[in-house]
């Protein structure tokens, strides 16, 4: 009776702890229906001078109100009806942004634990018919552009050559907040600037990744690095050979930014090593390597990314290309 007692208040200390646990709040201001309610060129520039961090960030002007172009574009287009069929679509979406507010809550207060410094910024969404970039990112502002991210059955969708299908196909809701995550890490991963090898990138992207999911442990590998499940699946049983390429090409030390350019860069495949192994191919394998000295040493998140020395991180990691159950 007396353990069952003793068991009983472990669990209940437990569960309270775990209860206890308070979360970031996140509140994303809805900058898109302040913006389609202003219907008109006096409303619009109301609302370029009442939100002017985000009409810098986004909009990229310092004269907000008096910006007279601007000011035109916005009102043509809060009043086109195509656009306003757009808008429609990002309701019909994301609704009440449950989703991303609950993710950014979860990474915001994971990142809160391990640096207590850490203020999370503003969050604001904009629709605008792809006016401005997809997210931008600062210390203190994070604007979302949900055109971007409706998907697949949106009636439009971005164009230009900087969107090609392979990624096209990750502007989807479920990949923003971890492409916000991994921007975030940026400002904690240290990195030695002298050392400009394509391992020292390998790294950085591995320590970048690895540092999302603990933010967001529950998001899938395919979300965090952009591959889909086959990919991920694929490349996995053939990293031996992934492995093996990099070495006998001597890639590691490699410095030539047009060489490193062909294994770092968002391309649909890696085609010096096959058509099958996909584009980025350097970022996967660096998160493999950053991933297994993670696991071998265990660090902690904050040593992992202050530890600014990448051939330090690969030598002790012992990763020779293996999948985890043959090492």
């Amino acid at each position: 009776m007396k353990l069952q007692g003793v068991f009983f208040v472990l669990v209940s200390l437990l569960i309270f702890s775990a209860c206890s646990k308070t979360k970031e709040p996140v509140l994303i201001q809805r900058s898109d229906e302040q913006l389609f309610a202003a219907r008109n060129p006096k409303d619009i520039r109301r609302w370029l001078d009442t939100n002017r961090d985000i009409a810098r960030a986004y909009f990229g002007t310092t004269r907000f109100g008096n910006d007279t172009a601007l000011v035109n574009e916005l009102t043509h287009r809060v009043n086109d009806k195509e656009l306003g069929v757009l808008y429609d679509q990002v309701h019909q979406t994301f609704g009440t942004l449950g989703d991303l507010t609950g993710q950014l809550s979860e990474a915001f207060t994971n990142i809160r634990e391990i640096y207590p410094e850490f203020k999370p910024p503003k969050v604001a969404a904009m629709v605008t018919g792809f006016m401005g970039p997809d997210l931008v990112i600062t210390d203190s502002l994070i604007v979302i552009a949900l055109d971007y991210f409706i998907g697949p059955k949106a009636k439009y969708r971005p164009v230009g050559e900087q969107f090609p299908n392979y990624i096209l196909r990750r502007y989807q809701k479920e990949y923003i907040v971890p492409a916000i995550v991994f921007a975030i890490s940026d400002r904690f991963n240290a990195t030695n600037r002298q050392d400009q090898t394509l391992l020292a990138d390998m790294v950085y992207y591995g320590k970048g990744y690895v540092f999302t999911k603990a933010m967001l442990p529950d998001t899938p590998d395919s979300l965090i690095i952009g591959y889909s499940d086959r990919q991920l699946t694929q490349t996995f049983n053939v990293q031996e050979d992934i492995w093996a390429y990099f070495i006998d090409a001597q890639l590691l030390y490699q410095t030539n930014p047009s060489v490193k350019n062909r294994y770092i860069t968002e391309r649909p495949f890696t085609a010096e090593i096959s058509t099958k192994c996909p584009g980025a191919i350097a970022r996967w394998v660096g998160w493999r390597i950053v991933g297994k000295y993670n696991d071998e040493k265990d660090p902690g998140i904050k040593a992992l990314m202050q530890t600014a020395d990448a051939r330090r991180i690969f030598e002790q990691s012992g990763y020779k290309g293996l999948k985890d159950e043959e090492t």
